[in-house]
């Protein structure tokens, strides 16, 4: 995949989360594939790590009946071949308590073969719990 192609790709997937379609997130993930948010699971329920895309979808699945978003931009976008890295920021509203903030993440990822093998993602885990 080229840098062209790997930013379609990317630019596919953060569409596909924004609005919620966990079946779209899903196929872009390798059926071995890690997702990890990172943090201190003690201090935040957050803070996980799932291996396996049915694992991974059904994450995807609790993130999107737990929080919704908008106002999504991609901040940065760095790539290096099968890699990338990406900050970005939304407006994130707390679907339980009706709360809403914006906020920016970073997602490190990894595709192999046209699949994610590999996300980290990194955010303010006590702000969104």
């Amino acid at each position: 995949m080229d840098s062209t192609e790997l930013e379609a790709f990317l630019k596919k997937f953060y569409a596909a989360r924004i609005e919620g379609d966990v079946e779209a997130v899903g196929a872009m993930f390798a059926d071995d594939a890690r997702f990890r948010i990172v943090g201190s699971p003690e201090f935040s329920m957050l803070a996980t790590s799932v291996q396996g895309r049915e694992g991974i979808m059904s994450l995807f699945r609790t993130l999107s009946d737990s929080f919704g978003l908008d106002e999504f931009s991609i901040e940065d976008l760095l790539m290096d071949g099968n890699k990338a890295a990406i900050r970005w920021s939304a407006r994130v509203q707390n679907i339980t308590s009706g709360e809403t903030f914006t906020t920016e993440l970073a997602d490190f990822i990894e595709i192999d073969c046209g699949k994610i093998i590999s996300l980290s993602e990194f955010l303010d885990t006590a702000l969104a719990g």
